[in-house]
């Protein structure tokens, strides 16, 4: 094998390894999820705890966000993460009394996304088909106004 087929076959090593080193994040219903996988789809992120009272009025909201997109032919994934970092029983209770119905990540993709610890809560991230960080928006959010940050 000549020095251009090594080095083309050094390059496409390395490319699959970078594809296969990407991290995978835990959800706590117990799958893993990449965000690679997510692709073509609208990605939200919603940073949520129990004691924030506007976090227990958004919940059903991102409950409904899924419903809606459908409808509207839109592709969406919503997920949660707990401000507190919460794992196991301690969070599985609070989803239960909650009744939060989208899942919830047990790792925080913030560094994945280079997004700032939030400062308010909730704190929703929308992410792009792409993968790319469309908006950050603070403070409750309703389905319509999801809907419309990513019409817009």
């Amino acid at each position: 094998m000549g020095r251009v087929g090594v080095v083309t076959l050094l390059l496409a090593t390395l490319s699959i390894g970078a594809c296969s080193s990407e991290q995978s994040f835990r959800v706590a219903d117990g799958s893993s999820i990449r965000f690679s996988e997510l692709r073509g789809d609208w990605v939200v992120l919603n940073y949520w705890a129990e004691w924030c009272a506007p976090c227990r009025k958004e919940i059903p909201e991102l409950n409904e966000l899924q419903d809606q997109a459908v409808e509207q032919g839109i592709k969406f994934r919503v997920f949660g993460v707990n401000y507190d970092g919460l794992q196991g029983a301690d969070l599985d209770a609070v989803m239960e009394r909650m009744v939060i119905d989208f899942p919830v990540l047990l790792d925080d993709p913030r560094q994945r996304f280079g997004i700032a610890r939030a400062e308010v809560l909730p704190m929703t991230v929308i992410i792009d088909p792409n993968g790319k960080v469309k908006t950050i928006l603070s403070g409750p959010q309703t389905a319509q106004s999801l809907l419309a940050s990513v019409e817009s």
